[in-house]
């Protein structure tokens, strides 16, 4: 399989859309049969999914035969238009779930036409006739407050939107579930009525209009053909209102024990399906026998093949007529993309479907001028005819126009409805859009006389007319945008006046022209002409919008067709692993890791389908060193601080971006933006050009916005391309090798497979459980005191890791949205990241880390003080901005790691201020994201310098005020910038350093001047998540303990002395 004939199928279906259109004549008329073609040939939509590998191109194609069935039965009555319509329907219902929709709307109009046409008919029983009309209505009116309460209650409580497809609006918050004040819901009871009200309507209508009437009717058979099909489909409705789930297929046989029975999703779907489809056989037999039975054999023969999987599945048949709607159910709850109410309306149609949605207006112009048909007689004891007979009931008019209308506006409203808005939906919309301004533009052709436009020098006024329309539009747009005429006599602005000079010379003159040609011409004639003319000026745009959508920006987001797209990244990695496949490995044998971590399963898709004919494919969950052997690696965003580890040195990385969504600046549109989006020139013209030639250069000017380039774009998701030194050394592209091979991590060597000698802990809130772990401290009893920080505490724990106390919790409304609330109660922590003991043991002091605060606490947990508040900058002594590490030096003072504000800070054991050390940067004395302190038995200070990946040792001046550089080095670690890769450090008493490194998930041993000395790695031995080590503390015996806030424990290690060479 190819790109090619994975597309080709619906290739071939837009195709045979067009063609079709041929059979349309007597329908749209010749011209307007012609007229429709061009336009679903130039439609953005038809054009763009009729390339797409969606089923859009062949629901237009099943729709449009739908359409046609549908009105050749009503002018023909022949049976076969039923089999045509029995085949498209089914066609759709095994392609699309739009299948519902469309025939919901094919429904209504056939009951709407029905009734129009019984109730306009004389009834022998007036009253009758006025029961049947105001019981049709009651259950008109119960059955819209039924669905009006439904759409309105469905939409309170939206599901979570977070899927691939649907990015929320950064600004957007969802909204809030509003549940109904009443003791019970009164959908049920509307429903209920609305039922009792069409039942009563139905009884009249036969007692009072005649059983043989009615089957006469074309529109009736029509009814009861799709309505006897589809009803069965319709089982997930019930069964989601008692409150099971449709989706349910699981069957174990649990004996005879009805209350286990009716637990059995198959059977819970079964009485629901059976009585339904029972329904639906005796309805269709009762109409006529014959004739449902071979409509049913060709339904039910291609639906079986189909959702089998020609016979390989014999469940498909029963989970798709129930999991078919169900599912899709499902996903209108979830709406996916949460896109507003007008996302088709003044979205997706102005920038695409400009042309149909002006054109309709001409249909309905057209449409509503012609005289509405009077029924014609039907005998009341005529028998009823064969099939194949003329029709019994003929109409006077066609129903195009009122199909077509119907058609368009319903779709509007159904998909604006419906919870998933999505741009490839408005393919739905644009479809009946076309149809019916092509039906209206033909009109519009068929009423010029193009012999009179021939004598009168009609190709003349119709250029002029185009030149008149064009420079008129200029000077407007000259005059509204963001550099008006007659404004300066800068290059610029001189080039602005005279551009409006030049359109309105042009205007002028063909102005005038005009007004001379059409002295002799009728008006109206004229007014047809220039229709014509502006249509086919909007037909030009429309086609030069659709080849660049297409054929050009396909790919790019700059397109409001592309939505949760692959971006061209997908493709320029592929061609990269080609090359190098093929010049290094041979074929498609080079060995690719690709990432497929959840929940999104990473960047599996497309390559999952783009790099189906490699075999040494290596997909992975979370990043480990044994994708070294990979010279080709592929990382999903959510993974780039693990992957930093793993690759180090060893490889070049590229930086794409995968998936990404048009911009969505659309997002909660108000009355204030909407005015100002109109008479601010600068984002006027901004919009104007996205419209016209979709450059955002202007808008982002206008706005700010720095992320509307290819290469800087939001929304979009990230992907990075690692390739292996020694693999690119062997391409020239790549650049040239290095004399020696890099190491990936120049620890490798030295690390350790070393497991703890005892560990405690395990995943929860009690007491003694731990959520995400971070700091710990060891007092002078051996106790150990551990910042537990997603259960918003401090516990205590003796040496053999048994309870001895906890303080503290989550503060109210933590994690904040911005800074904390003023009044935070201070027995409360918000993330504590960090514990300290005093050399003393009296006092123990807490990093509360997102209440940008410090608390001094009794052993016991006695709250003694607080100090500290929320401050971004260095000015504040006592303003500290997310503080993460802190330590007690021997003389009692409190060092703080003030984190955001890159310094540490130095207070007396009682908060008050002392000094600080270090300024944001990367000179010695410089901090970029400061964490973890400790201090060697000198008294010199260490700091886990973050994101400048690097110890420094600060050395006490006489006055103990004074911190100067003593020595500093890099690491090859903590790459990632992640929020939980905030990395501690300890001392031992011989001057070695420890660290942990928490992407890495291992910890790094190295003498006091930075000479490596060992490490060892801990991810083998987690028990239940990726280890994330970040707290570590040395005991009175030299034995390191680790806290593990991947896996909620904290573990111990004995060392044995380092081997010397």
């Amino acid at each position: 399989a190819t790109d090619f004939t994975a597309r080709l199928p619906h290739a071939l279906s837009s195709i045979l859309t067009i063609v079709l259109l041929w059979k349309w004549r007597s329908q749209l008329g010749r011209a307007g049969a012609l007229i429709a073609a061009a336009m679903l040939l130039i439609s953005p939509y038809m054009l763009y999914y009729g390339r797409y590998a969606r089923n859009e191109a062949l629901v237009g194609l099943f729709g449009l035969l739908t359409l046609y069935a549908m009105l050749r039965y009503f002018e023909t009555g022949k049976a076969r238009y039923l089999y045509l319509l029995t085949l498209a329907t089914v066609l759709h219902f095994t392609s699309k779930e739009t299948a519902f929709i469309y025939t919901a709307q094919a429904l209504v109009f056939l009951a709407i036409f029905f009734i129009n046409r019984v109730t306009r008919r004389p009834w022998p029983n007036a009253k009758l006739n006025n029961a049947f009309i105001i019981a049709l209505a009651s259950g008109v009116l119960l059955l819209g407050a039924a669905g009006g309460y439904g759409i309105y209650t469905h939409g309170q409580a939206k599901l979570d939107a977070s899927q691939t497809a649907a990015p929320l609006a950064p600004e957007q918050l969802p909204a809030p579930i509003i549940t109904s004040s009443l003791p019970f819901s009164p959908l049920p009871v509307l429903a209920g009525l609305a039922l009792l009200a069409f039942t009563a309507a139905a009884i009249l209508l036969v007692r009072g209009y005649g059983w043989e009437k009615i089957r006469a009717e074309r529109s009736f058979d029509m009814l009861i053909l799709l309505g006897t099909f589809v009803l069965p489909h319709l089982a997930a409705f019930p069964i989601r209102f008692v409150g099971w789930d449709p989706l349910d297929y699981n069957f174990t046989w649990p004996g005879w024990n009805l209350a286990a029975l009716l637990q059995q999703g198959i059977l819970r779907t079964a009485i629901f399906l059976i009585p339904i489809g029972l329904l639906s056989l005796f309805i269709g037999l009762w109409w006529n026998r014959n004739l449902w039975l071979k409509n049913a054999v060709l339904w039910y023969a291609v639906y079986t093949l189909f959702y089998t999987t020609f016979f390989t599945n014999g469940q498909g048949f029963f989970t798709g007529i129930v999991g078919s709607l169900g599912y899709w159910l499902v996903q209108q709850g979830v709406s996916r993309g949460s896109q507003p109410w007008y996302y088709y309306l003044l979205v997706q149609i102005p920038v695409y479907e400009f042309l149909p949605a002006l054109g309709i207006c001409v249909g309905i112009y057209y449409g509503l001028r012609r005289r509405l048909p009077l029924p014609t007689p039907v005998g009341a004891a005529r028998p009823l005819p064969e099939p194949e007979s003329e029709a019994n009931s003929p109409l006077t008019g066609s129903p195009t126009f009122s199909l077509l209308a119907w058609w368009t506006i319903s779709s509007l409203l159904a998909f604006t409805i419906a919870g998933e808005k999505m741009p490839w939906l408005t393919f739905h919309i644009a479809l009946p859009m076309i149809l019916l301004s092509a039906w209206g533009l033909g009109q519009l052709v068929e009423r010029t006389d193009w012999v009179a436009v021939a004598k009168k020098r009609g190709l003349l006024v119709v250029i002029l007319t185009g030149i008149f329309l064009a420079s008129f539009a200029a000077a407007l747009l000259a005059v509204l945008g963001p550099t008006p005429p007659f404004q300066g006599k800068d290059l610029l602005q001189l080039a602005a006046t005279s551009s409006f000079l030049f359109a309105v010379l042009a205007s002028i003159g063909s102005g005038a022209g005009l007004f001379y040609l059409l002295k002799e011409w009728d008006f109206r004639q004229f007014l047809r002409l220039g229709a014509l003319t502006f249509f086919g000026f909007l037909l030009i745009l429309t086609a030069r919008a659709s080849i660049r959508a297409a054929y050009i920006e396909y790919d790019n987001a700059t397109e409001y067709l592309v939505y949760a797209h692959g971006a061209r990244g997908v493709k320029d990695i592929l061609a990269q692993a080609n090359e190098i496949s093929r010049r290094t490995a041979g074929g498609a044998n080079l060995v690719i890791a690709y990432d497929v971590s959840a929940p999104d399963t990473g960047v599996s898709w497309p390559f999952t389908w783009y790099l189906r004919d490699y075999p040494n494919l290596r997909p992975f969950d979370q990043p480990t060193r044994t994708l070294r052997d990979a010279p080709f690696i592929v990382v999903d965003q959510k993974n780039f601080d693990k992957i930093e580890p793993v690759v180090g040195q060893a490889y070049y990385r590229f930086d794409y971006l995968r998936m990404w969504w048009p911009n969505q600046d659309y997002f909660g549109l108000t009355w204030e933006r909407v005015k100002n989006a109109i008479t601010n020139p600068k984002i006027r013209d901004g919009i104007l050009q996205i419209w016209l030639n979709r450059d955002y250069s202007a808008y982002a000017e206008a706005t700010g916005n720095t992320h509307l380039t290819l290469t800087t774009w939001e929304p979009s998701d990230q992907m990075r391309l690692y390739i292996r030194k020694d693999i690119a050394a062997q391409i020239w592209e790549y650049g040239i090798a290095p004399g020696t091979l890099v190491e990936a991590d120049p620890y490798e060597q030295g690390m350790l497979a070393l497991a703890a000698d005892f560990s405690f802990g395990v995943t929860g809130a009690a007491e003694g459980q731990l959520n995400g772990p971070r700091g710990i401290a060891i007092a002078a009893d051996g106790s150990l005191y551990v910042a537990d920080m997603q259960n918003g505490r401090i516990q205590r724990f003796d040496r053999e890791g048994k309870f001895l106390q906890a303080w503290g919790s989550t503060s109210p409304g933590c994690p904040y949205p911005g800074a904390p609330p003023p009044d935070v109660p201070t027995g409360t922590f918000c993330q504590p990241w960090d514990v300290a003991v005093s050399p003393d043991g009296r006092w123990v002091y807490v990093a509360d880390t997102w209440n940008h605060r410090i608390l001094k606490f009794s052993p016991e947990g006695k709250l003694a003080r607080v100090w500290g508040h929320a401050y971004y900058g260095q000015d504040d002594p006592l303003g500290l901005w997310g503080p993460r590490g802190i330590a007690v030096d021997a003389l009692g003072r409190v060092y703080v790691s003030d984190t955001g504000n890159k310094r540490i800070v130095i207070f007396d054991a009682d908060g008050n201020y002392l000094t600080q050390i270090g300024s944001p940067g990367l000179q010695p004395g410089q901090f970029d994201e400061p964490v973890g302190l400790a201090f060697d038995e000198r008294g010199n200070l260490y700091v886990a310098d973050t994101w400048n990946q690097r110890v420094q040792v600060f050395i006490r001046a006489g006055d103990d005020l004074t911190f100067t550089p003593l020595a500093q080095w890099d690491l090859a670690a903590w790459y990632g910038q992640s929020l939980d890769n905030k990395p501690f450090i300890a001392v031992d008493g011989q001057g070695h350093v420890f660290i942990t490194d928490p992407d890495g998930g291992r910890v790094l041993e190295f003498t006091a001047q930075g000479g490596f000395v060992r490490g060892w790695d801990t991810t083998a031995f987690a028990t239940e998540n990726v280890s994330l080590l970040t707290g570590i503390a040395i005991d009175a015996q030299g034995r390191v303990w680790v806290s593990d806030a991947g896996d909620n424990r904290i573990m111990r290690f004995t060392l044995q002395p380092p081997v010397t060479p």
